[in-house]
């Protein structure tokens, strides 16, 4: 697998773009003008950006914990069980443009019914997802239909924390975590298919196996063309991990990391499209 370089990978040690590079979000939107100024001394705006900051971090906390949810352990009893054997590609995309990002992994699963032999039989390639099918404006109308400046001073007070402990930095779920999440869960789209209902799913391990590299950092040899221009904002702190079976004795992993490079996206263009095009319905 890594013996010669094909033209998908001329580019590749141009893959890390430097944190000047990511995008930056813009503001959360103001507290509604009707408000009043503030709620038994606490500041109404020091109450509303604690909430609203709080409701946009939990954003990439549920896509996570929605993604890890698919994950199947390695050891299971059971005939209809599913067990995953084998670690494949794996892409995390978290933006700072709320709620933008994607989780994705190939992992090679097995019937528990097929036994735990070296060789167990049945064994199919998988891939589990997840993101959200919304925009930022969706995430900000739970905080608009949510937030509560009387209850969340009481909410305050009652534990000890004072209106001048509501800095800038300050975060609160202000009491509705159970409430939050369930709003953001209901917007996350997941997805969890085996190439027997999709063979694109297998076939995308396999064009994995077209493609190599060579394993020096003196950077693309002479006549390498340039890579593709990056995405627009949005697609910060992409990270793409191969693992590499090609030395048997030896854990090899490929990490390539970026902020919407052109290169990083062909590749995993190049990898999850295929899968895709099985999928009708909300398009990752």
């Amino acid at each position: 697998m890594i013996r010669r370089m094909l033209p998908l990978l001329m580019a590749i040690t141009m893959l890390v773009a430097s944190p000047s590079d990511a995008s930056i979000p813009p503001p959360p939107p103001r507290p509604p003008a009707e408000l009043p100024a503030e709620y038994d001394g606490y500041g109404t705006e020091a109450l509303w950006y604690a909430y609203i900051y709080w409701v946009r971090e939990q954003t990439a906390v549920r896509r996570e914990a929605a993604f890890d949810a698919l994950r199947l352990p390695a050891w299971l009893a059971g005939d209809e069980s599913w067990r995953t054997v084998l670690e494949g590609p794996h892409y995390v995309s978290r933006s700072y443009w709320i709620p933008y990002g994607l989780h994705f992994a190939f992992e090679q699963v097995c019937p528990a019914s097929a036994g735990y032999d070296r060789d167990p039989k049945g064994c199919l390639w998988r891939y589990r997802s997840a993101f959200f099918a919304a925009q930022e404006s969706d995430i900000n109308a739970i905080v608009f239909d949510t937030f509560d400046g009387a209850a969340f001073s009481s909410y305050l007070a009652a534990r000890g924390v004072g209106p001048e402990d509501v800095t800038s930095a300050y975060r609160s779920d202000f009491g509705l975590e159970d409430l939050v999440n369930e709003r953001l869960d209901a917007l996350i789209v997941t997805r969890d298919i085996r190439e027997d209902a999709c063979p694109q799913v297998g076939e995308a391990i396999v064009n994995l196996a077209q493609i190599s590299l060579p394993l020096s950092p003196l950077g693309p040899p002479e006549g390498t063309p340039p890579p593709p221009p990056p995405l627009p904002p949005g697609a910060d702190a992409e990270i793409l991990t191969i693992p590499s079976g090609f030395f048997p004795d030896t854990q090899v992993r490929v990490v390539l990391e970026g902020n919407g490079t052109g290169t990083l996206q062909m590749l995993v263009s190049r990898l999850a499209g295929p899968v895709r095009a099985c999928i009708s319905d909300t398009p990752e």
